[in-house]
């Protein structure tokens, strides 16, 4: 053996400490829909400083109707051996669309962050609270007697690429696992995890599940729902019907079991005792747009030069911006040809080039076209009513234009969308925002009965 080669193998063995892969298999209401690979890696550098990395390779296909996603993710975490202080975050995201690319460093105290998409980027920067944690490393930080303890720890969430703070609590199994309840922006996440090892993860009843492959077979419950992501987070209207949703001007809905309080109060929403009251028609007002309703981002990236060229042309000759917006809206509904629910990230921009997607696509495009055109525009994350009784999340818009606020929903080339909707969030400009319309609406699936008491028609 020559020396040279000698001298790394010992350098080798000097500085890696140990490797450890686990593979999960994830299912959506007992059926399998992909995996998940993690790979743990302890190393010490050569000024002796210890590191922990986490490498985890995920590929899920979420049916949703007659069409399927695929999502796709690639995460390295790296952090200090003994504080688990998070150093470093490198990814990148695939759902349909083109990939964002995720990026984090900790210098000196403060975690810089960025995020790219089709050109665009994103940046932040935040100060690390004391004993924060990636998400991601929570088990291997927290011994089993601290999970038994119960408490709170902040963690950097590795899909935001921003910091916040959860709760735990534990209890210990006969077979001596422990069985964790983490709470996140109030969903309850559980785990059973045994020597710093995650085994199983559970969200919403069943909805997703994660499972260590290695684990003996068990038999389990019959699958409760199918694969398909729409079927398993609809709800239904329990109340009145309503024939024809779209032609709705005014609406009552009586919620139960939500978290009604995280419910906003909006131009268009107002809340009640228990209840929510939709109309169309925005009277008395007076909210003025926010900066965020005027800027780009990385998905309605309203400065791309083909978003700016495409809405001038749209615009061109409008005599208002009331003109405009049902301009905008119908080239939306009708430039969208292939309606389809294959994406999952697109940004306006890539939309605009394929022609392809659904709600979240047309909203995209929509809020960009506008902002191009110098029309305010939100983006609007709720539920909506269909003719068969059925609530599915859905995405529209609100735009101000001469001087009033105006909902538009060019799915269905609406001005103003009807009122058989609930409004549970309005998108903002960055990916903490994005992450939080995700957790509003798993939050809203918590066992939330809707029931209509009533509406009123188009005149």
């Amino acid at each position: 053996m020559s020396k040279p080669v000698f001298l790394f193998l010992i350098l080798f063995f000097s500085f890696f400490v140990f490797a450890e892969t686990n593979v999960y298999k994830i299912s959506m209401m007992g059926a399998e829909i992909g995996k998940s690979t993690e790979t743990w890696e302890e190393k010490k550098n050569p000024d002796g400083h210890c590191e922990i990395t986490l490498h985890s390779v995920s590929e899920m296909s979420l049916a949703r109707g007659m069409d399927s996603m695929t999502v796709k993710s690639d995460t390295t975490l790296a952090a200090d051996c003994k504080t688990f202080e998070p150093k470093r975050i490198k990814g990148e995201i695939s759902e349909g669309g083109s990939k964002i690319f995720v990026e984090g460093t900790n210098r000196n105290g403060f975690f810089e962050t960025s995020l790219t998409k089709n050109g665009n980027k994103e940046t932040s920067s935040f100060q690390v609270k004391k004993n924060s944690v990636f998400f991601g490393m929570i088990f291997r930080k927290l011994s089993s007697e601290e999970l038994l303890k119960g408490g709170k720890t902040s963690i950097i969430s590795e899909e935001s690429l921003s910091e916040s703070e959860i709760s735990y609590s534990a209890q210990k199994n006969a077979d001596g696992t422990v069985t964790a309840t983490v709470v996140f922006h109030g969903i309850p996440i559980k785990y059973t995890v045994s020597n710093k090892k995650m085994l199983r993860s559970e969200i919403q009843n069943g909805l997703i599940v994660y499972t260590l492959e290695s684990l003996p077979e068990t038999k389990t419950a019959p699958a409760s729902g199918t694969p398909d992501i729409l079927q398993n987070t609809k709800l239904f209207n329990e109340g009145i019907s309503i024939k024809s949703p779209r032609k709705t001007h005014s609406t009552v809905f009586r919620i139960e079991n939500a978290d009604f309080a995280s419910i906003p109060e909006t131009c268009f929403q107002k809340k009640g005792n228990g209840t929510i009251t939709v109309c169309t028609d925005a009277a008395n007002c007076k909210n003025l747009p926010e900066a965020q309703d005027t800027q780009p981002n990385i998905i309605e990236d309203s400065a791309n030069p083909e978003i700016v060229r495409a809405a001038q042309k749209i615009v061109l000759g409008a005599p208002n911006q009331h003109e405009m917006v049902k301009r905008i809206t119908k080239f939306v509904y009708k430039h969208i040809n292939n309606k389809n629910y294959n994406h999952g990230n697109m940004s306006a921009s890539e939309v605009l080039r394929t022609k392809s997607g659904d709600c979240t696509e047309h909203s995209a495009l929509f809020a960009a076209l506008s902002r191009a055109a110098g029309i305010p525009a939100k983006m609007v994350f709720g539920v909506v009513l269909n003719p068969g009784g059925e609530f599915f999340f859905h995405n529209w818009n609100e735009v101000f234009a001469d001087g009033k606020w105006i909902t538009v929903d060019s799915t269905f080339n609406l001005i103003p969308a009807d009122s058989s909707r609930i409004t549970l969030i309005y998108g903002g400009s960055d990916s903490r925002s994005r992450e939080q319309v995700s957790v509003s609406v798993l939050r809203f699936l918590n066992n939330t009965k809707i029931f209509v008491r009533g509406f009123s028609n188009e005149k």
